[in-house]
């Protein structure tokens, strides 16, 4: 089986790496312990050395306390102690080397060094503390010689021994034993890194082969089953995988193949169970399609007729309430100008009628309404209605509102070029109070409002072109396009007038496009906008 295969050659191969891990592990150690036997040797010379040291410089401080009686005696104290700490962690030293089997020999030579240095130490300590100045003397060199001397005595020879030859022995044994215990510790890290060196290449080798043959072993078991998944996501689900024996990765061959006969029988019934869904979803998705055209339709034909409702109903109402406005602050006048307010009301509130009228008929027969039967327009009366309807609310926001120039005379002698323009003279009339309203409503007070009339000659078709021109707020070159816009309002009529929906241009542009004309915005260079409506003219017609 693949698996029992596997699980002994892993057990081989982390047998291998434990014992070459616990090899290596006793490796470290020697080397490290050879390297504590270097270490120690190495410090035992140097407290060899120190203790020498600190002994020549006592013996030079005594020469200075006996030739000035000046030496100062905290100095003293200071190489005391030195040699005193250098005896302890000599002492300290030997200890750990009686512990270790290999230094028993220079524990042996040491350990007898070490007594007789502590006592010359003890012997040359008291001798120190007791000197004490000379006293006079007849002979004062003599004297001191005969302290020197005696000091001398203490300093280089205890017990027979020579204090100067037995530290240099001393020091050249520990210097020899240095160097053999770093040498003997290099030698241990050598080998700790030839056979860890080894042990890592070893182990390196014994895996790669092991990866290597279970990998091909893989690979060849593997490709049946590779293969057969590829023929399945080609859609061949007749494939099959051959079954040899009964290990893991043929109980898998059988397997897939189990599982390849049941994916092509559900192919199969998913087939035509899906044709059936596509094609229901199909019919239903072109039905919820017109359905909701159809809505979007309705919705947008309903926002639309109350918008204009709106707009239609606002515009009169405004005029009406500013004749209203004019005529009660009047006070004390003609009964003829009370008159002729209220027939300017009563005019406003018929137009108001007529386009409720409208726009009912909108509302049952849509926007193909304006396309109406057309009549010759009396357009210098229409002009002065327009202006006299919106005269009382342009006073009430303290603006001038005027007819510019000849124009009356221009359209009156329309007829007699030969020229008359025909439509519908309602719902001219709107476009143009539309104008006026939108002139009255962006422009601040004091402000200008004119409107005026030319005839463009250049064309083919002679055209009229009714101008409406403000000093208000105006419009940016960038937004005079989409002013026709249905619920396009621009950035500066939104801060001034947040209530607008944004209809009334748009509404004027489509009674112009009704009339075989157009809309046409201009910004005017000294503020205000300019807005025109360019109609197409007719022949008169002859009696």
């Amino acid at each position: 089986m693949f698996k029992a295969r596997l699980s002994v050659w892993l057990g081989v191969l982390v047998a291998v790496v434990a014992t070459q891990f616990a090899v290596v592990v006793w490796l470290v150690n020697q080397s490290e312990l050879e390297r504590s036997r270097s270490l120690r040797a190495k410090d035992a010379l140097v407290q060899y050395l120190d203790l020498a040291a600190n002994k020549q410089r006592l013996k030079v401080w005594f020469a200075q306390y006996l030739l000035t009686d000046a030496a100062p005696v905290p100095l003293r104290d200071r190489y005391l102690e030195r040699m005193q700490a250098s005896l302890v962690e000599l002492e300290r030293l030997h200890a750990l080397e009686a512990a270790d089997p290999s230094d028993q020999a220079i524990e042996t030579v040491s350990r007898q060094t070490l007594a007789a240095l502590q006592t010359n130490f003890e012997a040359l300590r008291a001798q120190i503390l007791q000197a004490q100045p000379h006293t006079p003397h007849p002979n004062p060199s003599s004297e001191r010689a005969t302290v020197w001397d005696e000091m001398l005595g203490v300093f280089d020879i205890s017990q027979g021994q020579d204090m100067r030859t037995l530290i240099a022995e001393a020091i050249r044994l520990q210097e020899t034993h240095s160097r053999a215990t770093e040498a003997a510790a290099q030698t241990a890290l050598e080998r700790s890194r030839r056979l860890a060196i080894f042990s890592i290449l070893s182990t390196i080798a014994l895996s790669m082969g092991f990866v290597a043959y279970f990998a091909w072993d893989i690979r060849r078991r593997m490709a049946p089953l590779l293969d057969g998944t590829l023929a399945l996501q080609a859609g061949r689900m007749e494939h099959r995988i051959a079954v040899h024996g009964r290990d893991e990765f043929d109980r898998l061959s059988l397997s897939f193949n189990r599982m390849a006969e049941e994916i092509q029988l559900h192919r199969a019934n998913e087939a035509s169970q899906r044709q059936r869904l596509e094609d229901a979803v199909a019919q239903r998705t072109q039905d919820l399609h017109a359905a909701n055209q159809q809505l979007l339709e309705i919705d947008r034909s309903r926002r639309q007729f109350f918008a204009n409702i709106s707009h239609e109903l606002r515009t009169p109402t405004t005029a009406i309430l500013g004749e209203a406005e004019i005529s009660l602050r009047r006070s004390g006048h003609a009964e003829s100008v009370y008159r002729e307010a209220l027939e300017r009301v009563a005019a406003t509130a018929r137009q108001l009628g007529a386009r409720i009228a409208e726009l009912m008929s909108v509302a049952r027969q849509g926007e193909d309404s304006l396309q109406g039967e057309r009549h010759p327009i009396d357009m210098p009366a229409l002009l002065q209605q327009a202006l006299e309807q919106q005269r009382g609310a342009a006073a009430a926001q303290g603006l001038d509102l005027q007819l510019q120039g000849q124009a009356l005379e221009l359209l009156q002698a329309l007829p007699g070029q030969g020229l008359q323009l025909r439509g519908q003279a309602a719902k001219l009339g709107q476009a143009l109070t539309i104008l006026l309203d939108n002139a009255l409503r962006y422009t601040p007070s004091p402000g200008s409002v004119r409107l005026g009339a030319s005839l463009d000659l250049a064309t083919p078709q002679p055209r009229l072109v009714l101008c409406v021109e403000d000093s208000g707020i105006g419009m940016a070159p960038e937004e005079l396009g989409r002013a026709s816009e249905r619920y396009w309002r621009a950035e500066a009529a939104r801060r001034l007038r947040p209530e607008g929906m944004g209809l009334g241009l748009a509404i004027a542009a489509d009674i112009a496009a009704a009339h075989e004309g157009r809309l046409e915005l201009q910004a005017r260079p000294e503020g205000g906008c300019r807005a025109c409506l360019i109609l197409p003219l007719d022949a008169a017609a002859q009696d």
